[in-house]
């Protein structure tokens, strides 16, 4: 195999690791699959928890899946990130709107996005009165690194960055390849730093049991763990040392309850006063508990067709002209199968991704201008005309059955397809199946459904746009106007530099209809008379001292 073979099969085996993990991840939120541990209804009968939810400024969180670990390290499921978000800091965070801000490093500066300088804030300490070190820091960045003392996280970690070094007591320089602007993401928790203490760290991380019940969490954030029963629950107290003070909220429990069912019913007890990502085709059961509230947040998630131009007639832009066209995405978001809890989508890139960077307003304005198709069924079979296969064609397309909606839009769309002489073929397939066989070449046409980690506005794009030809994309489309474009968002120096080429590589993808976009998600919480929540949105629970979001009447 040549070096250009290896390296196209890294780029692929390590994009569908990481959609792998965040898919699972939200498989657990959306279908109530365990991230790890095995099932348990604990979180709606446990003794304690009555007492948790009657103690002042404290509040019950019931969460959809269960945890093996807390250690966002060993095992990266969103619900660790929640957790970890409050315990364990990175050099960076981010606010309640997905920006950038300063955690154990109070500043940094950039040599062209290259050269990485963070000087470290003196008065931070870990939550047993310990002073964080930049050693300390060296060695967690060194660890999110390794692949096997962290397999959770080290796939996200840069491939681009060379050294990670400690330059004085009080500063940390980090040196990449070149420069890359979203890097700054890398080094924040919500990236994948959760830095701890050097020297506890090395007595328990080759046994695996940092984030046990045994060994708890050691961080310098606002919370620190007190307790942990894996499959029942995990309890976090305010911490006397952070920082940033201490925190109004001073007791915090998630109760793990894998069964909808149960949890609904711990919440018309009161056992629990907030529900994580509540299925959406019912929340009105939800909403009509006494004192309850639902909320829907846009949590940025990409759903939308990959037409492999590699598979006939998929090779044909008119046959993929004619399919855009047949997708009805407004009656899939706003019928039966989605309610309007959805926004469509008229690009890849939802338009909260870009929040760092740019107004939502104007993120809705630049994507609508986007190149897109339409639903028009006259349209579909004029473009079907113009192709190789005017007389119509068969094909199937697969569905994740971790994503029942995606089958169901997947029904809708075949309806459509029918109008115009094309029949396709609707199957359901378990999800690692789903996922091996992303842009294998042997699907014309494929779900694609991405949920971003991070606000770095070309996330997506850096592999869906990245036109180099097979392998490079799902597509295995070749493009070298877009292919410089996604290299430009990968070399970026800031993040605003980011944003024009990755809505180019969009209206590009979709002129040539390589991707057709379906919908943008929504997830929705519900919460009790007890809490008041302010600007709940898809980065509340990973920003930086999140419960100062919420307020115990």
């Amino acid at each position: 195999m040549g070096w250009k073979d290896r390296m196209m099969k890294e780029k692929k085996e390590k994009a569908v690791k990481r959609i792998l993990i965040i898919l699972l991840t939200c498989a657990m939120a959306f279908a109530f699959a365990a991230c790890g541990g095995g099932a348990s209804d604990s979180g709606a009968e446990s003794t304690d928890g009555d007492d948790v939810a009657s103690a002042d400024k404290s509040f019950v969180i019931g969460i959809p899946g269960s945890l093996s670990t807390l250690d966002v390290n060993q095992e990266a499921g969103i619900l660790n990130y929640y957790s970890s978000a409050i315990v364990n800091e990175g050099l960076v965070s981010i606010d309640n709107s997905g920006k950038v801000i300063p955690a154990l490093a109070e500043s940094w500066e950039d040599d062209n996005a290259t050269v990485w300088k963070f000087k470290l804030r003196g008065d931070a300490k870990f939550s047993d009165g310990s002073p964080v070190t930049a050693d300390d820091v060296v060695w967690s960045i060194d660890r999110a690194r390794d692949p096997e003392q962290s397999p959770g996280v080290s796939i996200y970690f840069p491939d681009y960055v060379l050294s990670a070094e400690k330059t004085s007591d009080t500063e940390i320089t980090v040196t990449l390849d070149g420069p890359h602007a979203g890097f700054i993401w890398a080094v924040s928790n919500a990236g994948g730093l959760f830095v701890t203490q050097k020297e506890w760290g090395e007595e328990v991380t080759f046994s695996g049991s940092i984030g046990s019940p045994q060994d708890l969490l050691l961080g310098s954030g606002p919370y620190k763990v007190v307790e942990f029963e894996p499959g029942s629950h995990a309890t976090f107290e305010a911490s006397d040392t952070w920082w940033g003070g201490v925190p109004e909220i001073k007791t915090i429990r998630f109760d793990f309850i894998e069964d909808d069912a149960t949890r609904l019913l711990a919440f018309t007890q009161g056992d629990i006063d907030f529900a994580l990502n509540i299925p959406v085709d019912q929340s009105e059961q939800w909403e009509a508990v006494d004192g309850s509230t639902v909320e829907f947040i846009a949590d940025r998630s990409y759903y939308g067709l990959t037409l492999d131009v590699t598979v006939k007639p998929f090779d044909d832009e008119h046959v993929r002209r004619a399919v855009s066209y047949a997708v009805d995405a407004g009656s899939i978001v706003d019928g039966s199968i989605l309610k309007g809890h959805a926004q469509v989508a008229t690009a890849i890139t939802a338009p909260e991704q870009f929040a760092s960077v740019l107004s939502e307003e104007e993120a809705n304005s630049r994507l609508a201008a986007v190149t897109h198709y339409e639903y028009d069924i006259q349209k579909a079979k004029d473009e079907l005309a113009l192709s190789g296969s005017k007389d119509g064609f068969e094909t199937t397309i697969y569905y994740p059955d971790a994503y029942p909606n995606a089958g169901n839009a997947s029904l809708v769309i075949a309806e459509s397809l029918k109008e115009i002489g094309v029949t396709l073929n609707v199957k359901e397939i378990p999800l690692d199946q789903w996922l091996n066989e992303v842009g294998d070449g042997n699907q014309g046409v494929a779900w694609m459904i991405y949920f971003p980690t991070t606000a770095e506005p070309g996330e997506v794009a850096g592999w869906l746009l990245d036109a180099q030809g097979p392998g490079f994309n799902p597509a295995n489309w070749t493009d070298e106007a877009a292919a410089a474009l996604t290299a430009q968002i990968l070399s970026a120096s800031t993040l605003e530099d980011e944003v024009d080429p990755t809505i180019e590589g969009n209206d590009i993808a979709q002129q040539q209809a390589v991707y057709a976009p379906v919908w943008w998600g929504q997830s929705a919480v519900a919460y009790g008379e007890k809490l008041s929540v302010k600007d709940y949105g898809s980065y509340t629970l990973i920003s930086q001292n999140w419960p100062q979001q919420f307020t115990v009447n």
